[in-house]
């Protein structure tokens, strides 16, 4: 499915070096977490990512798809 968006929250705040390897994702922080938002993904896009996260040893706190919004 691509018509939704994945959110994917990591514990702490993003440096530049993790921010490099998330590029192709929108990131933002709140609080000591760090948000990540993928528009359009499939559940390959989606195991990439998580796939990343584990790699670089960031607690993952949070997985949910958001709806794509109604045209």
């Amino acid at each position: 499915m691509t018509d939704s968006t994945y959110v994917i929250t990591v514990r702490g705040v993003a440096g530049p070096s993790v921010r490099a390897v998330f590029g192709d994702v929108a990131m933002s922080s709140a609080g000591d977490t760090t948000i990540l938002r993928r528009a359009g993904a499939d559940q390959a896009a989606l195991h990439g990512l998580l796939r990343r996260i584990q790699d670089l040893g960031l607690e993952l706190l949070d997985v949910h798809r958001e709806p794509a919004e109604p045209a």
